[in-house]
């Protein structure tokens, strides 16, 4: 079932690209908006998929349900801002890069915690250690970027103090939710990390579809740069987060969906910022930058008092994608 479904997914990204080959020569908002439906159908069936094919993998290798949301699932779905970026960066656009990671991780934070807590059954329960020490790695991760561009630019040697504490998380992840296994390595899981690779292959290539839809869209509205980064392409990166975050609730596994919110949020910061900056300072507009950190130190604060009671409800869940909402509105008002 996952392998036809893993084929679906690939025949609706072909029929995107043709579309996308053919918008070159004849512009249109609808046909931007067949290319979105498309690539979302995509993006979600892919995450679902990847979810559960990632909650069996990391298993097999000895890792429980909480590591495998915060390793596997977290980086994986953190591939679209991360080549997002990366893409910016070659194109020179250093404004874009930091919009896209500062906006990712408040829409992951606003809109994946949200949505979830939307698509629940009943309330979602916050376990202690999601709460406790990788909220205060989250903090310290965004401390450490508003320190750094402060003065509008993040320099090589800001974000390459960024890399230690980064790879000093993924290793305590490892060792202290590593847990022996003793499922055998044989054909099926070979099977499931094959197609493990091609549905992460599906999430970037869905991802990139998505926001090039909705750049493309921006266009023919006539939109602008750095906030297109920090709102439309932000949302399109992070569109994996949210798809998978719907996914883990619907398999009722709320330890994997902050596991895997939380861990994003610092591979953004703490990996792909930190570096990127090694291959070029990256600068932002002042008044834009302070917007975009108050708004996450406020993104922060709001969803530690949300889970502070240990349980996020529909309403507290709606009010996170209501507070989005407003921060976007207010962004384009700058």
């Amino acid at each position: 079932m996952k392998i036809k479904a893993t084929f679906l997914n690939i025949f609706a990204l072909l029929i995107c690209y043709f579309l996308i080959r053919y918008r070159n020569e004849t512009p249109s908002i609808y046909l931007e908006l067949i290319i979105f439906i498309l690539s979302i159908y995509s993006l979600v069936k892919a995450a679902d998929i990847f979810t559960e094919l990632a909650v069996f993998v990391g298993s097999s290798f000895g890792l429980s349900k909480l590591a495998t949301g915060t390793l596997i699932i977290a980086i994986g779905t953190s591939a679209p801002e991360l080549f997002a970026s990366i893409g910016a960066a070659i194109q020179h656009q250093p404004d874009m890069v930091v919009g896209n990671i500062l906006g990712t991780v408040i829409a992951n934070s606003l809109l994946g915690i949200g949505f979830a807590a939307m698509a629940a059954r009943r309330s979602l329960f916050v376990h202690k250690d999601v709460v406790g020490w990788k909220m205060s790695v989250f903090l310290v991760a965004i401390l450490l970027a508003l320190v750094g561009l402060y003065d509008g630019a993040l320099v090589y040697y800001e974000g390459l103090l960024m890399l230690p504490l980064f790879f000093y998380y993924l290793f305590f992840i490892y060792k202290t939710n590593n847990e022996k296994s003793n499922t055998k390595i044989g054909k099926e899981v070979i099977s499931a990390i094959v197609l493990l690779a091609i549905n992460l292959g599906v999430l970037f290539v869905s991802g990139d579809f998505v926001v090039s839809s909705l750049v493309e869209s921006a266009d023919l509205l006539d939109f602008s740069s750095a906030k297109l980064a920090t709102s439309i392409l932000a949302v399109g990166t992070s569109i994996p987060e949210i798809a998978t975050a719907i996914a883990l609730v619907r398999q009722n596994n709320a330890d994997s969906l902050f596991g895997e919110i939380i861990g994003s949020n610092i591979f953004d910061i703490l990996g792909i910022l930190g570096f990127i900056s090694l291959f070029g300072t990256l600068t932002m507009e002042v008044g834009l930058l302070l917007y975009l950190s108050i708004s996450l130190v406020a993104t922060f604060v709001i969803v530690s008092m949300i889970m502070h009671d240990k349980n996020i409800n529909k309403i507290e869940g709606f009010s996170l994608v209501l507070l989005f909402s407003l921060f976007t509105i207010q962004l384009v008002n700058i």
